[in-house]
């Protein structure tokens, strides 16, 4: 069956022609400007001060008052104001979700995502479009396939994306969270964060802040729907069902078979901990793809990302195809797991620390683009790189194109996607984040009980069995980095 857009659920396109717009589409138009969007996707105008409408909101932001923005939405901004982009951002950040944000000012014209950029975007400068993924941009020619990168990035059954803005396409580029794109220049601009991070000082405030701006973006969603709550043997889950303590009547949790360690960790733990808090849970079995579902897969991403992840969307199916699936994403920000063993403040990185650390293949069109990211921060501590190191190019470029292929249900969201809550993780104190303290504070506020089992670890005899297994990966791991930086010497 022939792929075509009505198969890109959840998506849309900005263009200056509307031709571009698939003709089974919603559309909207503020002047020169044409919105299409797929009938799956919420867009909601955004209202100004003076009662005009300066953009729209996609997707699913949640408000600060716990609720999912479902109606055109008042910011109180002066679109004839100098600052009045700046006004429009510090609103628009104010809330949490999944979402992107279209402001049309009568001095300047952006495009926004949310900070995990999980509803993701690209570009093409070229013929002045952005869409969701570039199965909705033309081909500008023959030659717009970029060969040499596809070859070094789609490796077969290994999950892998294009960093740092690239994509399979020469005339495309990924628009990155934390960055906007400006529709004058056709530039993607960097808007966060503009200086060094201050650290916090009152670490057990800022973890129930935390707390309560997660509760927040759950309880929005389980206020409107029943909802699903993936959960697996980790931290970020954990802290996820610890916040949805008070709305367990409606949410049903799911842990999928994934073929891997961590899949076998999962499920090992998940009904262990089913059973003892009494959560309504169920394994899911992971199913592989046919050819046919796979090819779905890569149109409805763009080609952008590939692997084992790409697949689960066939086990969602066993869900119920109107609810929302909530999703432990971001979380890792607030720990030190993607730092390098003995790294601080003032370590130094260069581009080839962030392709190495990243397992990115180190060619020179990447390792441009690595440099140009490096560049272009507005601040040194090597702490504070590596967390949005992690948020743009994993969350940025793997993750939140990965979720136009995931369309089984109602959509999928991160509750960890929020400004102020990755502001709060990155500010912690390093040695806070290296010791993993976050999780357990969170959970012990919230739920303490839930620490009575292990973080990403067996219990009974695949316990020993697993440490043995870790240890090996670990050491596997160390020696690949030492081969690696003596190759790089040569």
């Amino acid at each position: 069956m022939a792929l075509g857009p009505d198969d890109l659920i959840g998506q849309f396109i900005l263009c200056r022609l509307p031709g571009n717009i698939p003709a089974t589409w919603r559309r909207r138009n503020i002047g020169p400007w044409h919105l299409g969007y797929h009938p799956t996707l919420p867009v909601q105008e955004i209202i100004a001060a003076d009662s005009t409408v300066i953009g729209w909101l996609l997707g699913y932001p949640i408000s600060a008052q716990a609720r999912l923005i479902t109606e055109d939405v008042h910011f109180d901004v002066s679109p004839g104001a100098s600052d009045a982009p700046e006004q429009f951002e510090s609103l628009l950040y104010t809330q949490g979700g999944r979402f992107a944000a279209v402001f049309l000012g009568r001095e300047a014209s952006r495009v926004y995502l949310d900070p995990c950029g999980s509803l993701a975007a690209v570009f093409c400068p070229k013929q002045q479009i952005i869409a969701s993924t570039a199965s909705l941009i033309p081909y500008l020619n023959n030659d717009d396939d970029n060969h040499e990168l596809i070859r070094v990035i789609e490796i077969p059954h290994e999950d892998t994306c294009y960093p740092f803005g690239l994509t399979p396409r020469r005339s495309v580029e990924r628009l990155l969270p934390s960055h906007y794109l400006d529709l004058e220049s056709w530039q993607a601009v960097r808007h966060w964060p503009k200086k060094e991070i201050d650290m916090v000082q009152d670490v057990p405030q800022a973890v129930l802040e935390l707390a309560s701006i997660l509760k927040n973006n759950i309880y929005a969603l389980a206020r409107e729907y029943p909802v699903y709550l993936a959960l697996t043997a980790g931290r970020d889950s954990r802290m996820l069902l610890a916040c949805s303590r008070e709305y367990l009547d409606k949410i049903a949790f799911f842990t999928v078979t994934v073929p891997n360690a961590g899949g076998r960790l999962d499920c090992q733990i998940t009904p262990k901990m089913a059973k003892k808090f009494g959560l309504n849970h169920v394994i899911i079995p992971f199913v592989y793809a046919s050819a046919s579902q796979a090819n779905g897969f890569l149109y409805r991403t763009g080609s952008c990302v590939h692997g084992l992840y790409s697949q689960i969307d066939l086990a969602y199916r066993r869900l119920g195809p109107q609810r929302p699936v909530l999703l432990g994403a971001a979380g890792e920000l607030g720990r030190g797991f993607h730092w390098r063993k003995g790294d601080t403040e003032t370590s130094r990185i260069t581009a080839d620390d962030l392709l190495l650390k990243s397992q990115m293949p180190n060619t020179p069109q990447i390792h441009q683009r690595a440099q140009r990211w490096l560049a272009g921060l507005p601040l040194k501590s090597a702490l504070t790189i590596w967390g949005l190191l992690y948020n743009e190019l994993f969350n940025g470029c793997w993750f939140g194109p990965l979720l136009y292929g995931w369309v089984s249900n109602a959509f999928c969201l991160f509750p960890f996607c929020h400004q102020r809550l990755i502001e709060i993780m990155l500010s912690l104190p390093a040695e806070y984040r290296r010791s993993n303290s976050l999780p357990i504070d969170l959970v012990k506020n919230l739920w303490p009980e839930l620490l009575s089992l292990p973080f990403n670890w067996f219990v009974g005899l695949q316990r020993w069995r697993y440490s043995a297994t870790w240890r090996l990966a670990q050491f596997r791991e160390k020696l690949y980095t030492i081969l690696k930086r003596n190759t790089r010497s040569w």
